[in-house]
């Protein structure tokens, strides 16, 4: 009788903890170093800037059946597109240790253009920073 107790106070304990972590998914990725250089938001979209490492993270941030993209620049040379098509609350990163088109020049002006919603171009916000640390 005691082992019957003990086994369904375990198993209460260990559906409340599931219950208590489970949640729903959210369009935030842990920042490096404990924040990001620069966030970039749009309808549908959230962009991510970390400089050091060039890590740049595209989230989802809308349950609309789309995807949400960026799109990397140097200068008006364009560098890489990203593409979350997982839904809401995933995330797509890219990051210099990846090498080549993802290694992002020190001291020169970047642009990441993103959206979410639309491939209309009028509605694709672009927001520049500079890539010096």
């Amino acid at each position: 009788m005691r082992i019957a107790q003990l086994t369904a106070a375990t198993v209460a304990f260990t559906t409340a903890a599931v219950l208590a972590t489970t949640g729903s998914a959210s369009a935030t990725v842990d920042p490096p170093g404990g924040s990001w250089d620069h966030t970039f938001r749009g309808t549908g979209v959230v962009v991510y800037v970390e400089e050091y490492g060039d890590i740049i993270s595209v989230c989802d941030t809308s349950a609309n059946g789309k995807p949400a993209y960026a799109d990397v620049w140097v200068g008006t040379d364009p560098r890489y597109s990203m593409k979350v098509s997982t839904g809401s609350g995933s995330c797509v990163s890219h990051r210099a240790s990846e090498g080549g088109k993802y290694n992002l020049p020190e001291g020169k002006e970047i642009w990441v253009q993103y959206w979410g919603t639309t491939l209309n171009s009028s509605e694709k916000p672009e927001s520049p920073f500079v890539n010096d640390h």
